[in-house]
């Protein structure tokens, strides 16, 4: 979850205090802003149209709320936008911009507004009077919207803009107010003008109309259907003179029927804007279930389209090749300030270049192709991306001379003269790919390093993540022998490869599917997707496919999932689905959705000409969680039987599988700097970034029992980025640090325990208030809160500032609550908020604070309703949250070590 890079042009969350929340009334923001073309000197001025772009942020902004109708929010740093379904009410945004200084009408307009939410159904666009100002208007004063959507952003992604084309609305100067709805009762956030680093604007294009759009790359390609194309699509725009047009929006459409492609988050229509050569660069695109040959087109207004060619091949290319897939022989992270240190059983590979203080550090990676009995028609490169960058890196060659288990930075081998190609686009927790045709000519061993000109790390799965390791993707034409089948994924050492008939790329990782079903008869024969598992609620993995023996396209078949109990959804929402086979005869599904319910089912298959049934085995499971605070030293540390023992616990926590990750706080000591966090955190228990939730601890903030050396928490909340403080975006100290989120019928709170520096725990405070309002909303049938420090524990690590909040959590029948802080494993029974024992609508309270900094005491005496104590024993708390219902599990990193399990009912 750290800050990912972000297009030229984007402001970046980082390091000023001047980017903190709070308001900017500057009234010259209300005119059109200076141009940003200073933005990009240094790409050169003789390629982007002069004094072309203009931005005007919101003169105003507010969201107006159902629930509290005569309420005015206009100050708030977030917009919130959502449908109304009872309890929630209906949340719509006003945002109304000034726009002066024009000498004639723009060439094109877009409204940007930057998201701290990812949505598949978005927002839409529409206008309204400007007859309302920002701390005067409510949802009962709020003009009425016009009755014609201006525009749709179907897809949203946190933490970036989010754009819309208004060109037929901003014509000139004046003033423009825009509206915001949504038909999703999934409240979608954004940053008001309150956050100085990302208010909403306007960026004008005030040169010529774009004269022409070409399509630059990614025309061409060929993907097996429900696998990713290799390349994302890139479209130049240039001016009537020819120079390249910056920050204007381009469009890019895929068919709505037939042989078409889905953009992540599965649109098919995704809006980007040109970056400072004047070039917009799609997300990733997966071909849909239907083989054949179709057009993507790409637009901006006042020039014609350009268009891409792009073939969606059955089973492989359309000229019949078979893809096969080769897993890494081995991996590994070299890193020049531990020159001499090895690496190779890390689960993660790290690249990124030196920027003092922090090092150097390069990916190798070893395969071993074998079987092929002559060149392969096409090789790429996939790898399991953790993170998301616009930088990327590059790719290049090296010798065979080195071992997983013995390379260094000092002994690898030198990479080529220059690279093979370049990774340019990073997406967190997708496939990543590179063509490295030119490379892999047949049987072989083959190294490839990834290195980039980028400061800030990227992160990738390496081999030891056994769903996604990094694999070579071969196209073996027809009439030639793929490579043998191998069902083996080896983290040893030594070469191992594994190859599998067909590419699914997990959009997360899991269990690596199964390819048997439970069985077929008649004509039907299972080829594909049966065992896999999902949390409920997520998509599987892989789609469902079967052949039909003897026929070619055009035979239906109907996939049905049970009507009840554990079940699946299909993309739509129904329980069944209907899938034509392709040219080889095999029928693919849509994606289907795990169910509310946990459990084993089967879905059936069936055609009826000619006649036949299939069954697939597939299990929904309760959401996993993995717990822990107190866990990384201060770089230099050396790690030992009672202290340091980060890398143990994380590699622990990898092992349980989770789904979501809860750090309890402390999670770097003794101050939290950048730098640590960077090395120390982020070389352990930064493997489970992309599905960590944090807390932050004392230590965040410079709080060391009776020593206080402020740092406002920068570390920690530049390191987490705004996905550990969502209620802030952009911010980087003293930040909005609580937040809540949903896991299947689980509600989960994090809090921050470091009252003094939050402004108050108890009513009327912020953190409190938030809380207080939050349960309210919650529909959810189970709730747990987590936060750093205890009010009770059986050492002398209490205190009693969060009792208000207990109490809190009490009236409003909270399930769990999870703290750190104490160097030891504690677990309390019910208690309500003034510790007193209740048995039925008290809270249990979990201490977890071994996450392998040090060991505390525990007293003699234990504290009343203390059920277990574990001492000197690092661990991970392992949660299973079923419907109303929660296991709990508690895992120690020593083979023989004391644990406690048990469960219980939500109340």
């Amino acid at each position: 979850m750290s800050t990912a890079d972000l297009p030229s042009g984007t402001p970046t969350p980082t390091a000023t205090a001047a980017r903190r929340p709070g308001r900017r009334r500057a009234l010259a923001a209300l005119a059109v802003a200076a141009t940003m073309l200073a933005l990009w000197s240094g790409y050169g001025p003789q390629h982007v149209s002069a004094a072309s772009l203009t931005t005007v942020v919101a003169a105003a902004d507010a969201t107006v709320s159902s629930d509290t109708p005569d309420t005015n929010d206009g100050t708030d740093t977030a917009l919130t936008v959502r449908a109304s379904a009872d309890p929630k009410p209906e949340a719509d945004v006003y945002i109304k911009f000034t726009v002066s200084g024009l000498t004639a009408p723009p060439a094109g307009a877009s409204l940007q507004i930057y998201s701290n939410a990812v949505s598949g159904t978005g927002v839409q666009l529409w206008t309204a009077a400007s007859n309302w100002t920002e701390t005067g208007i409510t949802y009962h004063n709020a003009p009425a919207r016009g009755a014609t959507m201006v525009a749709d952003m179907p897809n949203l992604t946190a933490g970036t803009w989010a754009t819309a084309d208004v060109s037929t609305v901003v014509t000139g100067n004046g003033t423009y107010t825009f509206v915001l709805t949504t038909t999703s009762t999934v409240s979608k956030k954004f940053a008001s003008r309150e956050v100085a680093a990302t208010p909403p604007k306007l960026v004008l294009n005030t040169a010529s109309a774009a004269a022409t759009v070409t399509a630059a790359s990614g025309s061409g390609q060929t993907a097996a259907v429900g696998t990713a194309f290799a390349a994302p699509l890139a479209a130049t725009v240039k001016d009537s003179g020819g120079a390249a047009v910056a920050n204007v929006p381009v469009t890019f459409s895929t068919p709505v029927s037939g042989a078409s492609a889905a953009f992540t988050g599965g649109a098919s229509a995704i809006t980007v804007n040109t970056d400072a050569s004047g070039t917009a660069t799609s997300p990733a695109l997966t071909a849909n279930a239907t083989a054949g040959t179709y057009a993507v087109t790409a637009a901006s207004t006042g020039a014609a389209p350009a268009s891409f060619t792009l073939t969606n091949g059955s089973g492989g290319t359309p000229t019949g090749d078979v893809p096969s897939t080769v897993n890494a022989a081995a991996d590994a992270t070299v890193e020049a300030d531990t020159p001499d240190v090895n690496d190779g059983k890390d689960t993660a590979l790290t690249v990124r270049a030196a920027a003092d203080p922090k090092p150097e550090e390069d990916a190798y990676l070893k395969f071993t192709v074998t079987g092929l009995t002559g060149p392969p028609t096409s090789a790429s490169l996939q790898i399991y991306s953790n993170a998301t960058s616009a930088t990327g890196v590059q790719v290049w060659t090296a010798g065979n001379d080195w071992t997983e288990t013995g390379i260094t930075y000092n002994n690898a081998p030198v990479r080529g003269a220059a690279p093979v190609t370049d990774m340019a686009h990073l997406v967190e927790s997708t496939w990543a790919s590179a063509d490295v045709g030119s490379v892999v000519t047949g049987n072989g061993t083959y190294t490839f390093v990834l290195t980039t000109t980028s400061t800030l790390a990227k992160k990738f799965a390496s081999r030891e993540v056994a769903a996604t390791p990094p694999r070579l993707v071969l196209n073996a034409g027809t009439g030639t022998a793929s490579p043998t089948a191998s069902a083996s994924t080896s983290a040893s050492a030594g070469p191992s490869t594994t190859i599998s008939p067909t590419l699914s790329p997990s959009p997360t990782p899991s269990p690596t599917p199964s390819t048997t079903a439970t069985g077929g008869t008649g004509a039907l024969s299972p080829t594909g997707g049966s065992g896999q598992s999902a949390m409920v609620g997520r998509a599987f993995a892989s789609p469902l496919s079967v052949k039909v023996d003897g026929a070619g396209s055009g035979v239906t078949v109907t996939f049905t999932a049970p009507a009840t109990g554990a079940t699946g959804v299909f993309a739509g929402g129904g329980a069944s689905a209907t899938a034509s086979t392709d040219s080889t005869g095999v029928a693919t599904s849509p994606v289907l959705t795990a169910g509310s319910s946990s459990g084993t089912y089967q879905v059936i298959a069936t055609s009826s000409a000619p006649s036949g049934s299939a069954a697939f085995s597939l299990t929904n499971h309760d959401p996993v969680i993995a717990a822990a605070g107190d866990i990384a030293c201060t770089a230099g540390d050396v790690p030992t039987a009672t202290a340091c023992q980060q890398q143990a616990t994380a590699n622990l926590a990898l092992s349980l599988h989770p789904d979501a990750v809860l750090p309890l706080g402390d999670e770097q000591y003794e101050l939290g700097s950048g730098s640590d966090f960077a090395t120390q955190y982020g070389a352990s228990w930064g493997q489970l970034a992309p599905i960590s939730f944090p807390a932050p601890g004392n230590h965040e903030y410079g709080y060391i029992g009776s020593a206080i050396e402020p740092t406002g928490g920068t570390g920690y909340f530049s390191y987490f980025g705004d996905a550990g403080h969502p209620l802030s975006p952009g911010c980087t100290t003293l930040c909005k640090s609580w937040y809540s989120y949903n896991l299947g019928d689980w509600h989960l709170i994090s809090l921050d325990s470091q009252c003094a520096v939050i402004g108050g725990c108890n009513p009327g405070n912020p953190e409190y208030q938030w809380l207080l309002a939050d349960l309210n909303a919650n529909t959810r049938a189970c709730t747990l809160a987590y936060w750093h420090i205890p009010i009770y524990s059986s050492s002398q690590d209490h205190q009693p500032d969060m009792q208000a909040i207990y109490q809190l959590l009490y009236t409003k029948k909270a399930d769990l609550v999870l703290n750190g802080h104490a160097h030891f494993y504690e677990r309390f029974s019910g208690q309500d908020g003034a510790g007193n024992a209740d048995s039925v609508n008290g809270i249990p309270e979990f201490i977890v604070g071994t996450g392998g900094r040090s060991f505390f005491s525990i007293r003699d005496t234990p504290s009343a309703n203390s059920v277990t104590r574990i001492a000197n024993t690092f661990g991970v708390l392992q949660l299973t949250l079923s419907h109303n219902a929660y296991s709990f599990n508690f895992v120690p990193t020593n083979t023989g070590g004391s644990t406690d399990s048990g469960s219980g009912t939500c109340h």
